[in-house]
Parts: structure tokens; C-alpha cells; sequence
């Protein structure tokens, strides 16, 4: 985490440090630090009101065909309901408007002047709840096929496909929801805003959890995809302007006065140690589920993400509470502890469990 506030400013406001000249990483405390050359193509395609995460998504192609295709299909069924719904009810409200204009007598027309006062209350109420049907429909339901097919403000999904294809290896952008505009400075480590905000970060770049998602089933309350940005990033990529790899997991904060910074955190500290934190999961779970104790990968899953998000950080201590609690939990299921981590490599490299 950052030095307190009145420390960060004596060391943004030395002498040496201009306004206007970029900072370099020893001006800035940890765990902040300058973004890469490499995504100065990238980064003005970003806007700065919001964060960003960037990752590579290396879920097998197939897979992410079959998880796109749950939501085409359910934004197909949710738009042939509503043009079933329109093409039902329309009749109806023409009528009603023909009624209203005057001369245009309908069966939807009352005769104020020799209807029970009942009868009209409860064709009024009947009206009520037919107007307030559509309106939900409306207002709830026909904004997701819309954006899905057509959102402007941060691209949509339609978009983002039909100009990336399905890859094996694909790049994930994500954005901050509306949280983030409650974070008026990102230095301020102090401001429960800035909490939140680190709070929110780790979870979201927790490589157990990344593991078993791929991008498009990283949208939360939390976060969106920036479809028109993962798009731009692949083009950048396509046309041999940036590699790849300048997208590994890379979080993106914006300073107004010293522009666009990075959040290492040891969920996410490089390509490299990012492909072992990987590749240490995989083995992990496949030991795992060859015992047959593949419930017991989940709930190791479940207590780091626990244990890192409270207050303190995920320090050496703490982290070896956390493995105490683990071997109770492994032995509790009849698994030596010891030996399966001897099995599958030792515990070095494990995400999260950097500092044992």
C-alpha cells in the first residue's frame, strides 16, 4: 500500500519535481509505478475518468464460443418477446389513442356517463398494470439486447467479436463501474474511497480466480468490458504496433497530476511470474482432481481470497496462518499436507503465497 498522505505529498512536491515532467518510479510510492513505454499506443484510447485492467485470456477457442453463445441466444429469445409482446399489445394501444382523439369510438372507449363507478375503477387499474408491464419491459428488459447488439458508449459484444473473431489467446480489458467516481485520489490511501479501490483491484486480478473465468465471464458489478478498447488493443496487436504481451495483467489508474500510473500488487507482477502463478494452479488442481479431492481446490480458493482481502494485507503472517488453516482443511479430507505440495512442485510461485 502507499506511504500516508502527508508523506506522498512532501514527495510529489520536492523541489526536483516539476508540475509538468513526467514522475519517474522513484517518485512514486509503492505500489504505484510508471506504465511500460510499450502501452503508450494504447493508453489515450482510455478514458481517465475510469480504471482499467488488461489480461490475456487463454481459454481454448471452442470454450469461448460455447460461452458466447449462451448470451446470443438469450438476447434472440428476449428480442423475439418483446416483438411478440409489441405485435399483441400494439392493437391495443391504438385503440386506446383512436379513443382518446375523440369521434373514434372502440371497445376500449367508456362511457363515462353510464358506467358504474366500479366498473371504471377497475378497467382503469387493469389499464395501470398493463402500462406498467410494457414500461418494466422497456425499461429493464429491452436495454440488454440493445446494448448487446448495439451499445455505443464502450462498444459492445456483437462488435467486439465480429471484429476479433474467438482466439486462443485473446486480450481482456476491463473498466470500473460507477464506484470508481467516489476515488477523487488514488495517492490518498487514507480516503475510504481509495480502500475500496485497492480492495477491489486485488480481487479482481486474483489469478485463482481469473483461472477459472474467461473474459467474457468477468463482468460484475465491480467491472465492465471495454468491448471498443479490447478491440482497438487487438488491432494495435494485429498490426505488429505492440506485442501481445505488453497486455499481461496490468492494472491502469489515472493521476491528474501525474497521468496514467500502475498498481503492482503480487497477484499481478509480471509476465513471467504471472505464466508460473499459472501454470502452479493448473498443477495444483489437476493433483487435485486425480485424488478426487477436487472440492478441496475451492475452498483453498475460497480462504486465500478471504484471508488476502482483509484489512492489513496478505503479509508473511498472515500467510501462514492461512497455510495452518489449509493443512487442517487437506488432513480434515485424509491428504497429507506436506506430501502433495511436495508432489506437485512446493508451494513457491503460488499466487498469493509469494512471501513463504
Amino acid at each position: 500500500m502507499p506511504p500516508k498522505g502527508k508523506a506522498k505529498v512532501r514527495a510529489f512536491k520536492s523541489p526536483s519535481t516539476s508540475k509538468s515532467a513526467a514522475p519517474t518510479s522513484v517518485d512514486l510510492p509503492k505500489p504505484f509505478s510508471r506504465p511500460s513505454p510499450k502501452l503508450d499506443e494504447f493508453l489515450p484510447k482510455l478514458s481517465k475518468q475510469h480504471f482499467y485492467i488488461t489480461h490475456i485470456d487463454t481459454k481454448p477457442r471452442d470454450f469461448k464460443q460455447k460461452i458466447f453463445l449462451v448470451p446470443v441466444l438469450m438476447n434472440f429469445l428476449l428480442i423475439g418477446g418483446i416483438i411478440w409482446r409489441i405485435k399483441f399489445i400494439g392493437p391495443y394501444y391504438m385503440k386506446v389513442c383512436f379513443s382518446l382523439m375523440g369521434g373514434y369510438t372502440n371497445e376500449t372507449t367508456i362511457d363515462t356517463a353510464n358506467t358504474p363507478m366500479g366498473d371504471i375503477l377497475r378497467e382503469i387499474f387493469r389499464r395501470a398494470v398493463i402500462f406498467m408491464i410494457d414500461l418494466l419491459i422497456y425499461v429493464f428488459i429491452w436495454p440488454w439486447p440493445r446494448d448487446f447488439f448495439a451499445g455505443r458508449t464502450i462498444g459492445n459484444p456483437v462488435a467486439w467479436r465480429l471484429g476479433v473473431g474467438f482466439r486462443d489467446r485473446e486480450i481482456i480489458v476491463r473498466r470500473s463501474r460507477r464506484w470508481d467516481q467516489a476515488v477523487t485520489n488514488v495517492l490518498d490511501e487514507e480516503s475510504p474511497a481509495t480502500q475500496e479501490l485497492f480492495s477491489n483491484l486485488r480481487q479482481a486480478v486474483d489469478p485463482m480466480w481469473m483461472n477459472e473465468k474467461t473474459g467474457y465471464l468477468m463482468l460484475n458489478k465491480e467491472w465492465d468490458l471495454d468491448w471498443r478498447a479490447m478491440v482497438k488493443a487487438t488491432k494495435l496487436v494485429d498490426k505488429k504496433q505492440m506485442a501481445l504481451e505488453d497486455f499481461m495483467t496490468t492494472i491502469l489508474v489515472h493521476h491528474q497530476e501525474f497521468g496514467w500510473l500502475t498498481v503492482e500488487f503480487n497477484q499481478a507482477g509480471g509476465s513471467a511470474k504471472e505464466e508460473e502463478g499459472r501454470r502452479k494452479i493448473v498443477a495444483f488442481k489437476d493433483e487435485l482432481t486425480s485424488l478426487g479431492k477436487e472440492n478441496l481446490f475451492f475452498r483453498w480458493i475460497e480462504l486465500v481470497q478471504y484471508e488476502s482481502s482483509q484489512p492489513g494485507g496478505f503479509g508473511p503472517e498472515r500467510q501462514l496462518r492461512t497455510t495452518e488453516k489449509a493443512r487442517e482443511m487437506f488432513e480434515a479430507q485424509g491428504v497429507d499436507f506436506d506430501k502433495f505440495w511436495v508432489k506437485v512442485g512446493g508451494m513457491q510461485g503460488m499466487p498469493g503465497m509469494d512471501d513463504l
